[in-house]
């Protein structure tokens, strides 16, 4: 494998599951009481030079990529921001400037409303016709026995094409990546790749939140458990009857393509340089949203309010977990030399920092 931080991350993603534990716990620390009061000095001489000669903060503090800096996220950040984005998104969805965009994602789903059963009709036809599969069960690979529960546990893999299709938005796949991203964050040290791992969770977390809400209070029919074309809509249905038939109730929106919007979403504003990410991740998406209408699993008008769900809590985790660089203004002077605390041979002293003027 060629030294390319992305492919590791890549192959990270198939080892990594065992690594959240070390993720919830941290690396443990092998600093005696001399070398922690060393580093505090040194942290410190760091921060009283930033603040005299208006230089970029170092990698105690966070991690510079692209024109962002990445902190460390702590082990339950993913879930300690979910109320906050859930608060940022009905700030800043419901403003007069995005009445457009709300405005097309409303017409959108209506006009697909009433093409739905022929789209449906459609899709499963050629479906038939290249000869891919219609069911969503996933063959049985890995079997064991809960030690707890006294319950069978069943692991699946995908056996047909229609499977592996339908297996794009499975949530083994989007947290799987993540779990790649944690894996080599920590065996890295980088921070932005554990930004995205816990962005990822996050912004899953929190469209999965308003999908679920939206889910319990539409109660529309999927395509194979329908009853009337294009499928009945159930508002506010009996939530014991939702619990005991999910599938009568669960159509709008699409909690698989939200959580795969999501996830493109955060790798993608996260790692701008490569290219490739968005166009591979769209037309995955796109065949995801093809099978789940070839098997029944979905209406094509439960995909926009989806789409808007994943991109937005996507962003909203995003710019939440990095942080612009402030660049220094042109018409500023700042000091050229400083002096601060400083650590020689594990004893403390003063050092002097000049720094050159950069030309435009």
């Amino acid at each position: 494998m060629k030294n390319n931080p992305f492919n590791k991350i890549l192959y990270h993603s198939f080892i990594a599951g065992a690594c959240f534990l070390l993720f919830v716990h941290g690396p443990a620390s092998s600093q005696t009481g001399a070398e922690a009061a060393a580093s505090r000095v040194a942290v410190e001489a760091s921060r009283m030079e930033d603040a005299q000669t208006g230089a970029l903060p170092d990698h105690s503090r966070g991690q510079v990529f692209g024109d962002y800096i990445y902190a460390r996220p702590h082990w339950l950040t993913f879930l300690t921001r979910v109320p906050l984005d859930l608060g940022d998104y009905w700030k800043t969805t419901f403003r007069k400037e995005n009445l457009p965009g709300i405005g097309a994602i409303v017409t959108a789903t209506g006009i697909l409303i009433v093409s739905d059963q022929a789209m449906v009709d459609e899709t499963q036809g050629l479906g038939r016709r290249w000869h891919i599969g219609q069911d969503s069960k996933q063959k049985a690979v890995i079997k064991f026995d809960s030690p707890i529960g006294h319950y069978r546990i069943n692991i699946g893999a995908p056996s047909n094409w229609g499977n592996a299709m339908y297996f794009i938005g499975d949530g083994w796949v989007d947290f799987g990546l993540a779990a790649g991203f944690l894996s080599y964050g920590l065996y890295s040290s980088d921070n932005r790749a554990l930004q995205t791992s816990s962005q990822i969770v996050e912004s899953i977390l929190a469209s999965g939140f308003v999908v679920q809400v939206l889910k319990h209070v539409t109660g529309r029919e999927n395509p194979y458990t329908a009853t009337a074309p294009t499928g009945k809509w159930r508002f506010f249905p009996n939530q014991f009857d939702y619990a005991n038939n999910v599938a009568k109730y669960d159509a709008m929106p699409s909690g698989h393509l939200a959580a795969g919007i999501a996830t493109l979403t955060v790798i993608g504003e996260n790692y701008p340089e490569r290219k490739w990410i968005r166009p591979l991740g769209y037309t995955l998406l796109g065949i995801l949203s093809f099978q789940m209408l070839n098997n029944g699993v979905h209406w094509a008008s439960d995909y926009p309010l989806a789409v808007a769900f994943g991109y937005s809590f996507g962003r909203i985790a995003v710019n939440r977990g990095r942080t612009p660089l402030k660049k220094t203004s042109k018409n500023s002077s700042p000091n050229r030399i400083a002096f601060g605390p400083a650590v020689v041979g594990g004893a403390p002293g003063i050092k002097a920092t000049f720094r050159f003027p950069q030309k435009n």
